[in-house]
């Protein structure tokens, strides 16, 4: 009985010894193997999380960054503006000639004729195209018509200005002087290209 008793716990202590080796040698190649994949693929998860959270982090400047872009857009939006005031895409000729006799009515002359020229000069970014303008009125309101002209917004540039003074007697003893001006101009308006 001891015998068997003995050849039991034998048997019992081979299989707990044997399940030992196994689950070392298990244990061992979990560790060699299948632990340094999984530790990579962590190690790469990690790299993976971290890249995601530099572009969230990207994406959250990018949207707190909107509103000031748009205001930028829109200021942007405003100075193009101005400048297609100042030089227009095309010479809107009859908006020109409008504006011209509104200047002319606030100065006091009239405006004779106003002819453009045909033909057109490059210039960089821009075309340029000349005006011949024949103003009939007295000296000081002439002048004051050209200034006003000088100080449009639209980009406009005298070439050439010839005064011809004519007296003529409004009351008898007083001499009043009327004055045909002809003046050649330069519209400008921005290239197609």
């Amino acid at each position: 009985m001891r015998a068997i008793l003995r050849n039991k716990v034998m048997s019992a202590l081979l299989i707990l010894v044997g399940g030992a080796i196994y689950g070392a040698y298990s244990f061992s190649e979990f560790i060699n193997g299948q632990a340094k994949s999984m530790s990579e693929e962590i190690t790469n998860m990690d790299r993976e999380i971290s890249s995601l959270k530099g572009e969230l982090n990207r994406i959250k400047k990018f949207a707190e960054n909107i509103p000031a872009v748009k205001q930028s857009f829109r200021e942007q939006s405003l100075q193009l503006d101005s400048v297609l005031e100042s030089i227009p895409r095309s010479f809107e000729f009859n908006t020109l000639l409008k504006r011209f006799n509104l200047l002319a009515q606030n100065a006091g002359v009239e405006v004779a004729s106003f002819r453009p020229q045909s033909g057109e000069s490059e210039q960089g970014y821009f075309k340029s195209a000349t005006i011949d303008l024949n103003i009939k009125g007295g000296f000081v309101p002439t002048l004051v018509f050209l200034d006003q002209i000088s100080k449009l917004k639209r980009v406009v540039a005298f070439d050439e200005i010839r005064m011809t003074v004519t007296r003529g007697a409004a009351t008898p003893g007083k001499e009043t002087s009327s004055t045909d001006t002809v003046v050649k101009l330069r519209a400008y308006r921005l290239s197609d290209t």
